[in-house]
Protein backbone atom coordinates (compact mmCIF):
# COMPACT_ATOMS: atom_id res chain seq x y z
CA UNK A 1 0.00 0.00 0.00
CA UNK A 2 2.84 2.39 1.01
CA UNK A 3 4.53 1.59 -2.43
CA UNK A 4 1.74 2.46 -4.55
CA UNK A 5 1.00 5.94 -2.85
CA UNK A 6 4.44 7.10 -3.63
CA UNK A 7 4.02 5.76 -7.33
CA UNK A 8 1.04 8.06 -7.52
CA UNK A 9 2.27 10.82 -5.30
CA UNK A 10 5.87 11.02 -8.43
CA UNK A 11 4.03 12.82 -10.78
CA UNK A 12 2.13 15.41 -7.87
CA UNK A 13 5.88 15.91 -6.36
CA UNK A 14 7.31 16.86 -9.89
CA UNK A 15 4.50 18.83 -10.81
CA UNK A 16 5.70 20.65 -7.27
CA UNK A 17 8.73 20.83 -7.90
CA UNK A 18 8.24 22.34 -11.58
CA UNK A 19 5.74 24.89 -10.12
CA UNK A 20 8.50 26.11 -7.70
CA UNK A 21 10.70 26.60 -10.08
CA UNK A 22 8.45 28.27 -12.56
CA UNK A 23 7.92 30.59 -9.86
CA UNK A 24 11.72 31.14 -8.78
CA UNK A 25 11.98 32.47 -12.26
CA UNK A 26 8.94 35.04 -12.14
CA UNK A 27 10.15 36.53 -9.48
CA UNK A 28 13.64 36.55 -10.58
CA UNK A 29 12.52 38.60 -13.46
CA UNK A 30 9.72 40.67 -11.47
CA UNK A 31 13.11 41.63 -9.26
CA UNK A 32 15.49 42.24 -12.22
CA UNK A 33 12.33 44.33 -13.95
CA UNK A 34 11.98 46.71 -11.04
CA UNK A 35 15.93 47.26 -10.56
CA UNK A 36 16.05 48.01 -13.96
CA UNK A 37 12.92 50.76 -13.85
CA UNK A 38 14.81 51.70 -10.61
CA UNK A 39 17.74 52.34 -12.72
CA UNK A 40 15.52 54.50 -14.85
CA UNK A 41 13.73 56.24 -12.79
CA UNK A 42 16.92 57.51 -11.05
CA UNK A 43 18.04 58.87 -14.77
CA UNK A 44 14.79 60.55 -15.25
CA UNK A 45 15.45 62.01 -11.45
CA UNK A 46 18.98 63.66 -13.00
CA UNK A 47 16.98 64.64 -15.73
CA UNK A 48 14.34 66.54 -13.95
CA UNK A 49 16.37 68.33 -11.57
CA UNK A 50 18.75 69.23 -14.38
CA UNK A 51 15.89 70.99 -16.33
CA UNK A 52 14.96 72.55 -13.07
CA UNK A 53 18.20 73.80 -12.40
CA UNK A 54 18.17 75.18 -15.66
CA UNK A 55 14.41 76.22 -16.36
CA UNK A 56 13.60 76.88 -12.31
CA UNK A 57 10.00 76.51 -13.16
CA UNK A 58 7.36 75.17 -10.83
CA UNK A 59 6.86 72.51 -13.59
CA UNK A 60 10.16 71.03 -12.54
CA UNK A 61 9.77 71.10 -8.61
CA UNK A 62 6.45 68.84 -9.37
CA UNK A 63 8.77 67.05 -12.27
CA UNK A 64 11.49 66.28 -9.60
CA UNK A 65 9.31 65.21 -6.76
CA UNK A 66 7.01 62.70 -9.27
CA UNK A 67 10.70 61.50 -10.02
CA UNK A 68 11.34 60.94 -6.46
CA UNK A 69 8.06 59.81 -5.92
CA UNK A 70 8.13 57.13 -8.20
CA UNK A 71 11.40 55.68 -6.93
CA UNK A 72 9.97 55.41 -3.45
CA UNK A 73 7.29 53.28 -4.97
CA UNK A 74 9.99 51.09 -6.72
CA UNK A 75 12.19 50.59 -3.57
CA UNK A 76 9.28 49.59 -1.47
CA UNK A 77 8.09 47.17 -4.16
CA UNK A 78 11.61 45.35 -4.69
CA UNK A 79 11.88 45.79 -0.72
CA UNK A 80 8.45 43.69 -0.54
CA UNK A 81 9.31 41.56 -3.07
CA UNK A 82 12.48 40.87 -1.59
CA UNK A 83 10.83 39.95 1.77
CA UNK A 84 8.23 38.18 -0.20
CA UNK A 85 11.43 35.67 -1.27
CA UNK A 86 12.78 35.58 2.05
CA UNK A 87 9.36 33.64 3.72
CA UNK A 88 7.99 37.08 5.03
CA UNK A 89 4.47 37.80 4.65
CA UNK A 90 3.11 39.70 1.79
CA UNK A 91 2.70 43.23 2.95
CA UNK A 92 -0.41 44.27 1.46
CA UNK A 93 -0.19 47.75 2.63
CA UNK A 94 2.65 48.34 -0.01
CA UNK A 95 0.17 47.99 -2.56
CA UNK A 96 -2.54 50.87 -1.00
CA UNK A 97 0.96 53.13 -0.70
CA UNK A 98 1.84 52.48 -4.29
CA UNK A 99 -1.81 53.52 -5.23
CA UNK A 100 -2.18 56.56 -2.49
CA UNK A 101 1.54 57.61 -4.09
CA UNK A 102 0.37 57.43 -7.63
CA UNK A 103 -2.80 59.69 -6.39
CA UNK A 104 -0.39 62.05 -5.10
CA UNK A 105 1.57 62.36 -8.04
CA UNK A 106 -1.67 63.21 -10.21
CA UNK A 107 -2.71 65.59 -7.56
CA UNK A 108 0.65 67.36 -7.12
CA UNK A 109 0.80 67.18 -11.65
CA UNK A 110 -3.09 68.90 -11.38
CA UNK A 111 -2.34 71.25 -9.15
CA UNK A 112 0.58 73.02 -11.03
CA UNK A 113 -1.25 73.00 -14.56
CA UNK A 114 -4.69 74.26 -13.92
CA UNK A 115 -6.08 76.52 -10.70
CA UNK A 116 -9.23 74.98 -10.81
CA UNK A 117 -10.51 73.18 -7.55
CA UNK A 118 -12.94 70.98 -9.42
CA UNK A 119 -9.67 68.58 -10.42
CA UNK A 120 -8.26 68.45 -7.21
CA UNK A 121 -11.24 66.75 -5.92
CA UNK A 122 -11.13 63.40 -6.93
CA UNK A 123 -7.61 62.85 -6.62
CA UNK A 124 -8.03 64.46 -2.70
CA UNK A 125 -11.01 62.01 -1.80
CA UNK A 126 -9.19 59.05 -3.77
CA UNK A 127 -6.13 59.76 -1.21
CA UNK A 128 -8.36 59.88 2.04
CA UNK A 129 -10.06 56.75 1.29
CA UNK A 130 -6.48 54.73 0.67
CA UNK A 131 -5.57 56.32 3.79
CA UNK A 132 -8.46 54.95 5.42
CA UNK A 133 -7.69 51.44 3.93
CA UNK A 134 -4.20 51.92 5.03
CA UNK A 135 -5.00 52.57 8.26
CA UNK A 136 -7.24 49.37 8.64
CA UNK A 137 -4.85 47.47 7.32
CA UNK A 138 -2.19 48.76 9.30
CA UNK A 139 -4.51 48.19 12.67
CA UNK A 140 -5.63 44.64 11.44
CA UNK A 141 -1.50 44.20 10.89
CA UNK A 142 -0.83 45.68 14.89
CA UNK A 143 -3.39 43.54 16.25
CA UNK A 144 -2.24 40.00 14.66
CA UNK A 145 1.38 40.51 15.52
CA UNK A 146 -0.28 40.93 18.89
CA UNK A 147 -2.04 38.11 18.76
CA UNK A 148 0.96 35.79 17.46
CA UNK A 149 3.46 37.11 19.94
Amino acid sequence: MIGENSMADRPRRRFLAASEQFLNIVNGILIATIALVVLCAIGLLFIDVFSFVRDRTAEGIGAVLGSLLIIWVLMELLETQVAFLKGRKLDVSVFVLVAMVAFIRKLMVASLKADKIEIAVFPLVTILALSVVYLIIRISESRTAKQNQ
